[in-house]
């Protein structure tokens, strides 16, 4: 899957009308301090979690392209007082919008929330779209009514790819069976941001995951937060006899594991992860094993122990970023990437994130240098300008790609003078 454009039309300070398109591999987010690029970032994460439940009481209204394995995805995202929410293409206000002047002006406005999600199937050509508004959940396919329900919950409590789970269950088997790995792919996609100092590393410590005994099957419980490998390794361990009060996972275990790879990169002999047992219930007929205090031990070439403690601050750092692409496979969201981290770890990080799409941010020119130069379009796309100015009186965050002609330019000097992309944007008044 691929993230593909984003517009905003109303989000926090961003100017309306911002349209941004992006590279489907590495893109890179540049602008001075204040302008707003972790505030990009984690618009980014929500798009792709397609959950906006953290908007609820905000006034906000979005669009984006996304691409998957045969099909074009397009979403609208909003939740606007009902005089604001219609869109450009749409005719004269709605009653309720007429009513809307009839509260005190001193009355907050109520705010409409409304999801939709267009997809656009090939070979055979359907189109499916969902949507979710105050009048409840629907779905048309080739524009015939395929499902309907009212709801009794807010719209934006559900996620966009919940809510096309929930209508692909009731509609032809044939079509249900085309729907079939975008359902499987998005049910867990949660990519969120890795943050510019040791968030991520904390977060690790403080992960729990849990496996119920429901009848004959067995369910995970913390999926999202666990390397893809983790939950069949310790379904393995536990299978094995009655669990024991801590579980160790060696570097060497499994081949390319994010531990294989910080083991070998930061030099050590060797290295083991530590998961302990934390709750037991009798695991059969309704059972519940809970794991957590995740904690790292490190062995160096002289035999010496070394604990997660005593790691530096960039060994930390490259540590949970290896850990947070082991979780993540198909998009990587991270601010200030190259943040401690010296330039042969930074280049290793980069060659690890591999065909994910991937969004960072960057103070440093170090991330530019690695950006795809092939073309001026290529560049265009894969570059992410964030600035501010005022309209209309007020001061706002302004995003954009370079132009065709800025990149066109950029391509032509770094290619002639063979100069660092990172000074050329200075140069060129860029960044």
């Amino acid at each position: 899957m691929k993230l593909t454009k984003l517009q905003i039309h109303k989000y926090r300070g961003v100017t309306p009308g911002t349209t941004l398109a992006f590279s489907p591999s590495l893109n890179v987010v540049v602008g001075r301090n204040g302008t707003g690029r972790t505030t990009l970032l984690e618009l980014i994460s929500r798009v792709l979690c397609a959950d906006f439940s953290g908007l609820i009481h905000e006034e906000f209204s979005l669009e984006y392209e996304l691409t998957f394995l045969g099909m074009k995805i397009h979403v609208r995202a909003r939740n606007q007082p009902p005089s604001s929410a219609l869109d450009d293409a749409e005719a004269a206000p709605s009653q309720s919008a007429k009513l809307l002047s009839l509260k005190s002006p001193e009355t907050p406005p109520k705010l409409e929330p409304h999801l939709e999600a267009t997809l656009r199937l090939a070979a055979p050509s359907t189109q499916l779209v969902v949507r979710a508004d105050s009048k409840g959940l629907f779905c048309d396919v080739d524009g015939q009514s395929a499902y309907a329900r009212s709801m009794h919950w807010s719209v934006l409590d559900r996620t966009v790819w919940t809510l096309v789970f929930m209508v692909a269950q009731y509609l032809a088997p044939e079509l249900k069976e085309r729907l079939k790995d975008l359902l499987r792919r998005t049910f867990l996609l949660a990519p969120p941001r890795f943050d510019e100092a040791l968030g991520m590393f904390q977060q690790i410590g403080s992960i729990t995951y849990a496996m119920e005994m429901q009848g004959d099957e067995v369910f995970p419980l913390g999926l999202m937060a666990l390397p893809t490998w983790m939950p069949a390794w310790l379904r393995e361990r536990v299978d094995r006899g009655p669990p024991p009060d801590a579980f160790e996972f060696s570097h060497s275990e499994l081949e390319r594991n994010f531990l294989a790879k910080f083991v070998a990169l930061a030099g050590f002999a060797a290295g083991r992860l530590r998961v302990e047992l934390v709750e037991r219930r009798t695991y059969e007929n309704g059972g519940r094993l809970g794991f957590g205090h995740f904690g790292f031990h490190f062995t160096r070439h002289d035999g010496t122990e070394l604990a997660q403690e005593a790691l530096g601050y960039g060994q930390k750092r490259l540590l949970s970023f290896l850990y947070y692409l082991d979780v993540n496979e198909d998009f990587v969201i991270a601010d200030e990437l190259a943040n401690s981290l010296h330039p042969r770890w930074v280049a290793a990080c980069l060659k690890e994130i591999g065909t994910r799409q991937s969004f960072l941010t960057s103070e440093s020119p170090l991330l530019l240098e690695h950006l795809p130069l092939a073309s001026a379009e290529e560049l265009r796309t894969a570059l992410i300008l964030c600035g501010s100015g005022v309209q209309n009186g007020r001061e706002q965050l302004v995003w954009s790609n370079p132009t065709a002609d800025a990149a066109a330019k950029l391509l032509e000097a770094h290619r002639a003078e063979n100069l660092p992309l990172g000074h050329l944007l200075q140069a060129h008044g860029l960044w």
